[in-house]
C-alpha cells in the first residue's frame, strides 16, 4: 500500500495544500510583499512572493501531520520513520508552497479579484464555527487562538486560496468527464480476474548448468568491472555535536513560561483509551450478512465465556498487527483510528465488550481495557522539557554558525585538525577505508564524493551528519583495481552459476509461453513440462497477493487489465518467473453503480489536475525561484 501511494502521490500532489490548509485550518501562511533580496529569515523566493522560515514550518507541520494520519488510516497506524522518509516530506512542502506561489500570481495577472466580503463569506460559511446552526464569531477566533494561528494571517492565507479557486473555476470551465469515460476506467481497473499461472525458479536449474574454466574465464571477462574493488578513502575529522553548542545557552524561567503560555495545545493530553479489537475482514466471495453473522458467533463465544477474548484474537482476528498480541491496540487517540471505530469505543466503559459494529475494513469487537481522561499538563511538570526543547531550538539556530566559523578558522589559520580539535576543546578522530557506495558513520556519500573531487588534505565541512557537525580532511586514499581472475575464481564461480541458471529459467518459461499461446490450454502442456499451475480468483488491479506475486508489479497488473481474458504473459518477479494465463475478468454492474460518481469525480480531478501541472510547469520556467541552501 505504502508503494502504492508513493508511486500515485503526484495525482493529488499539486492539490496537496487544500487537503493540508483543510486538515489543520491554519493552512501554510503566505505573505506577499514587494521586490526584496533573499535574506537569512527567506526559505523560499517566487517571483515577488516572500515565504519566511516561520511560514515555511508551518507548512512543513501541516503536512507532516497530513501524512501521518494518511500513513495512519492506510496502515493501521504501523508506520516507520523510514515509511516518512520515503515520501520525502521537506521537498513536498517546498514544492507546495511553489505552486501555491506561482498560482496565486497567476490568478491576479488574470485580474482576477478578491474582496474583503470575499474573505468574510468563506469564513462565515465554514461548519467549523458554527454554533446553535449559526456563524459564530467567538468559536471561530477560538479556534483559531487553540491552534495557535492570528486571524489576520489565517485570513490572508484564506484569501491566497480564494484567489487560486477562482483561478481554477476559469482553467476548468470546460472539463468534462463522459459516461463512456467512467465506464472504461471501471473495466480497466474495478474489474476482477481469474488467473493461471506456473512458476519458474532458477535455482531448481542450477544443477543443469556444466563448469569449467574456460567458461568461467570468459564469464569473468565479459564482468571484469563487476569484480572491482573501488576506491578506498580514509578520513581524520572532529565533530561539532549539539551539546557542544548548547552548554552556552541560557534558558531562563520567564522564557519557559512564555512558551508555556503561548502554547496551550502543546500541553494538551487528549481522551486516550486502550483498547483491543477483533477484526473480521471479507474474504473470496462472503457476502457483508456472511461477514456479519461470523462476528456475531465470535462476539457469543466471548460474552459465554467459552473462550477469551485475547485467545479469540489470535485465532479469529483478521488484523495481522495485532492478533497474535491479542488484539491490543494500545493507548489510542482520536486522530489514530477510523472516526467510524473512536465513535464506537468512545461509547464504552472500561472493561465492556462491544457487540459487532461495521467500519470500511471489516466487522470489529473491541474491548476496553482503560481510560485515560484529557487533561493539561501543569507548567511545574513541563518546566524543565520546555527549557530543554527551547534549549535545543536556540543551539540548533546557532549549530552551523559555531561549526562554520570553527572550519574558517582552522581553514584560514592553516591549523592542523589536531590543533583546531585543542584550540576548541573538541576530540580528534580517524576513520576506517570506505568507499562511495559504502560510506562508514558518520560519513555520507555525498562527503566521500567531495572529497574525491577535492583530493587529499584539503579541509572539508562543516556537513551535517548523525554525530553532528564534520569537518574533515581525506589523509588516505587507495585506488581501485580489478583483481585477478584466481582471486575471485570462487566468486566468480558462484555468479556465473546462478547467471546460467537464471538463463535457462527464462529460456524454459518462454517455451511454456509460445506453446501456451498455440494450444490455450495449460493441461494440454502438463506432461510434456511436468506443471503444476496455480488458480487465483477475483485479484483485483489495487489489491495485490502473494497467491500471484506478480501482482505487486504495476506495470504487469496494467497489461493483464488492459488485454483481459486470454491474454498470455510472462513476468518475473524476485528472481522467479510466472507464465500465466488470463482465464476471466468479472466485470461486477452492481459494484460499477455503486463507484460510478466517485470515479467520475476521480477522472475530473485527474483531468484538473493535468492542466494544473502543465500550467505550473510553464510558470516555472516564467518565474524565477529560490530555494534557502538553508533547507
Amino acid at each position: 500500500m505504502l508503494d502504492f501511494l508513493r508511486t500515485n502521490i503526484k495525482k493529488f500532489a499539486i492539490l496537496l495544500w487544500i487537503a493540508a490548509a483543510a486538515f489543520i485550518i491554519g493552512g501554510a501562511y503566505l505573505f506577499v510583499r514587494g521586490p526584496f533580496t533573499m535574506g537569512s529569515n527567506t526559505a523560499i523566493q517566487v517571483g515577488d512572493v516572500k515565504i519566511s522560515f516561520p511560514e515555511y514550518e508551518k507548512a512543513y507541520n501541516n503536512v507532516y501531520k497530513f501524512y501521518v494520519q494518511l500513513l495512519t488510516q492506510l496502515k493501521g497506524g504501523n508506520f516507520t520513520d523510514e515509511d516518512l522518509k520515503k515520501l520525502n516530506i521537506k521537498k513536498r512542502t517546498i514544492d507546495m508552497l511553489v505552486q501555491r506561489a506561482l498560482l496565486l500570481q497567476e490568478a491576479k495577472k488574470e485580474g482576477i479579484k478578491v474582496t474583503k466580503k470575499d474573505v468574510l463569506r468563506a469564513i462565515e460559511s465554514n461548519p467549523a464555527f458554527y454554533y446553535n446552526g449559526k456563524f459564530s464569531k467567538e468559536k471561530y477566533l477560538a479556534i483559531l487562538k487553540a491552534n495557535g494561528i492570528n486571524p489576520k494571517e489565517y485570513e490572508q492565507s484564506l484569501q491566497t486560496s480564494l484567489y487560486i479557486n477562482k483561478l481554477k473555476a476559469k482553467l476548468f470551465k470546460n472539463v468534462e468527464v463522459t459516461d463512456k469515460d467512467v465506464r472504461n476506467f471501471f473495466e480497466k481497473n474495478y474489474t476482477t480476474i481469474d488467473i493461471e499461472f506456473a512458476q519458474f525458479t532458477p535455482t531448481s536449474f542450477k544443477k543443469e548448468v556444466k563448469v569449467n574454466d574456460k567458461a568461467l574465464k570468459n564469464y569473468y571477462n565479459k564482468h571484469k568491472n563487476d569484480y572491482r574493488v573501488p576506491t578506498m578513502v580514509k578520513f581524520k575529522y572532529l565533530v561539532v555535536p549539539l551539546n557542544y553548542v548548547e552548554k552556552d545557552i541560557k534558558i531562563t524561567d520567564n522564557d519557559t513560561k512564555k512558551f508555556y503560555n503561548n502554547h496551550p495545545r502543546f500541553f494538551y493530553v487528549p481522551l486516550r483509551i486502550r483498547a483491543a479489537h477483533i477484526l473480521i475482514s471479507k474474504k473470496d466471495n462472503m457476502t457483508d450478512k456472511q461477514l456479519q453473522e461470523k462476528a456475531e458467533k465470535i462476539y457469543k463465544m466471548i460474552i459465554n465465556k467459552k473462550i477469551t477474548f485475547k485467545e479469540a484474537a489470535k485465532r479469529f482476528s483478521d488484523d495481522k498487527f495485532t492478533k497474535n498480541i491479542g488484539g491490543d491496540l494500545g493507548y489510542i487517540t482520536k486522530d489514530m483510528v477510523l472516526e467510524s471505530f473512536w465513535d464506537h469505543v468512545t461509547k464504552m466503559k472500561k472493561g465492556e465488550i462491544s457487540k459487532p459494529f461495521k467500519t470500511k475494513f471489516g466487522y470489529h469487537i473491541a474491548m476496553i481495557e482503560d481510560i485515560k481522561k484529557p487533561f493539561e499538563k501543569p507548567y511545574d511538570k513541563v518546566r524543565e522539557q520546555i527549557r530543554e526543547y527551547l534549549k535545543t531550538a536556540e543551539a540548533k539556530k546557532k549549530w552551523f554558525i559555531v561549526s562554520d566559523k570553527i572550519f574558517v578558522d582552522t581553514r584560514d589559520h592553516h591549523l592542523t585538525l589536531e590543533e583546531a580539535a585543542k584550540k576548541y576543546g573538541l576530540s580528534i578522530k580517524e576513520s576506517e577505508f570506505m568507499s562511495l557506495k559504502k560510506p562508514e558513520a558518520p560519513f555520507t556519500s555525498e562527503m566521500v564524493q567531495n572529497t574525491l573531487l577535492t583530493g587529499k588534505n584539503t579541509l572539508l565541512g562543516p556537513d551535517l551528519s548523525n554525530n553532528g557537525y564534520l569537518i574533515y580532511k581525506m589523509i588516505n586514499k587507495k585506488q581501485s583495481y580489478i583483481p585477478k581472475f584466481e582471486i575471485v575464481r570462487s566468486k566468480v564461480k558462484n555468479d556465473y552459476i546462478n547467471f546460467e541458471a537464471e538463463k535457462l529459467a527464462k529460456e524454459r518459461a518462454k517455451e511454456l509461453l509460445d506453446k501456451l499461446k498455440k494450444v490455450g490450454d495449460f493441461k494440454k502442456l502438463a506432461p510434456q513440462f511436468r506443471l503444476k499451475t496455480k488458480i487465483v480468483y477475483k485479484l483485483g488491479k489495487f489489491t495485490p497477493s502473494d497467491k500471484f506475486p506478480c501482482s505487486y508489479k504495476e506495470d504487469v497488473m496494467d497489461n493483464i487489465f488492459s488485454k483481459g481474458k486470454g491474454y498470455k504473459g510472462l513476468c518475473q518477479y524476485k528472481g522467479k518467473l510466472y507464465v500465466f494465463d488470463v482465464l476471466n475478468k468479472n466485470f461486477n454492474e452492481k459494484e460499477f453503480k455503486k463507484l460510478k460518481k466517485s470515479i467520475k469525480q476521480q477522472l475530473l480531478a485527474e483531468k484538473e489536475n493535468e492542466i494544473l501541472e502543465k500550467l505550473i510547469e510553464q510558470l516555472k520556467e516564467e518565474v524565477k525561484i529560490k530555494i534557502n541552501p538553508k533547507l
